[in-house]
């Protein structure tokens, strides 16, 4: 199994490449997850404008 995780003499650059990634995915899904909300919260408001 740890030979899995041995990647030789590159790997910092594999890691780190892979560790980029993950945070990168995860700011992706935190800014669609934000976005969809602020245009639910736009939505809401402006029916309720419409109703009044």
């Amino acid at each position: 199994m740890m030979e899995w995780f041995d990647m030789g003499k590159y790997d910092f650059y594999v890691w780190t490449s892979i560790g980029v990634f993950a945070v990168a995915m995860l700011a992706d899904y935190v800014s669609v997850r934000n976005r969809a909300k602020h245009i639910k919260r736009q939505i809401k408001a402006k029916n309720r404008r419409k109703q009044s």
